[in-house]
């Protein structure tokens, strides 16, 4: 197949928006799982809508003799690596090097900065492709849907912090807590959550006499109800960032939240509220990450560390 990789424009938009839906959910019915986007393919348009914003002139596709679009794949640079967003092939063209294609373009945009991806352990034809690229994995992550009623929930507080939503001027401090507890800096992400033009994400922070130690962003979309990414120091504060967000932005839906295998404590807590374990997630590297504390929750849009 004679395939040209293009920076994709915005004529391309609902092209790539169907590549995404149907290339995602067909893989998951194959494997006996159900749509990961239940709504139409006009809802895959937030990825580029979101991505573009952020990382314009960022994107590139695979297109082929015909000038149909038969991969697609999102980069973010950021302060301390690039990250490797969502990458689709079309389901006819599944393992024909396409996605190999694609993923040797980070490696240019990178230079000498980490790569650094997230992708679903049950995957492996993704984990092999990134495997053979040169990925290690340095941490797991659990998906759990939680089911939240429409009147909210009623879990008890954990802590004596306050919760409230973010300020741009949180911004300094938001940073210094993902440098210090996961080895990123990702500024342009951030303030896209705290201005929130867009109008479907909610940013908030705990605090405790004056210092923040934890923070939590969170979407709520068609194509994308999830909390996350944030971090904290400690579980317990996690918990109550993760109740308040289900109680000031979710109700009445489910949502996912990715949280850490190793903190048993947060896990067994979810599960008491009811949520249930989905997935497993990697994340990966190619190069240098600091291995991970305290308590992070990463998140799929948008995908930059």
């Amino acid at each position: 197949m004679d395939l040209q990789l293009q920076i994709a424009q915005p004529t391309d938009r609902k092209a790539v928006a169907a590549l995404i839906h149907d290339s995602t959910n067909q893989w998951y019915q194959q494997h006996g799982l159900g749509k990961i986007f239940p709504a139409g393919p006009e809802s895959c348009e937030l990825f580029i809508e979101v991505y573009h914003k952020l990382d314009d002139g960022y994107h590139w596709i695979a297109r082929d003799e015909q000038d149909m679009i038969r991969g697609s794949c999102f980069f973010h640079p950021r302060e301390t690596h690039l990250g490797l967003g969502i990458m689709n092939v079309h389901p006819d063209h599944f393992g024909k090097g396409i996605a190999s294609r694609l993923l040797s373009k980070a490696d240019e945009l990178a230079g000498d900065l980490p790569i650094r991806l997230l992708s679903s352990a049950l995957n492996l034809d993704s984990y092999s492709l990134y495997r053979r690229a040169g990925f290690t994995p340095y941490a797991i992550y659990q998906d759990m849907v939680i089911p939240v009623p429409i009147e909210g929930t009623a879990f008890p507080r954990l802590t004596n912090g306050k919760i409230r939503d973010a300020q741009i001027e949180d911004l300094a401090a938001i940073m210094q807590l993902e440098s210090e507890l996961l080895g990123i800096s990702r500024k342009r992400d951030i303030e896209y959550f705290l201005h929130n033009t867009r109008g479907i994400w909610r940013i908030a922070v705990w605090e405790l006499n004056g210092r923040i130690e934890g923070y939590l962003a969170s979407v709520a979309h068609p194509a994308s109800r999830m909390l996350g990414p944030g971090c904290s120091y400690r579980y317990d504060v996690a918990l109550d960032l993760v109740n308040w967000m289900l109680n000031h932005h979710h109700r009445g839906t489910t949502p996912v939240v990715l949280v850490p295998v190793e903190s048993l404590e947060l896990s067994q807590t979810l599960i008491k509220w009811g949520a249930k374990i989905c997935e497993l997630h990697l994340a990966q590297v190619k190069g240098y990450a600091q291995q991970p504390s305290g308590i992070i929750m990463p998140s799929f849009l948008p995908e930059s560390g």
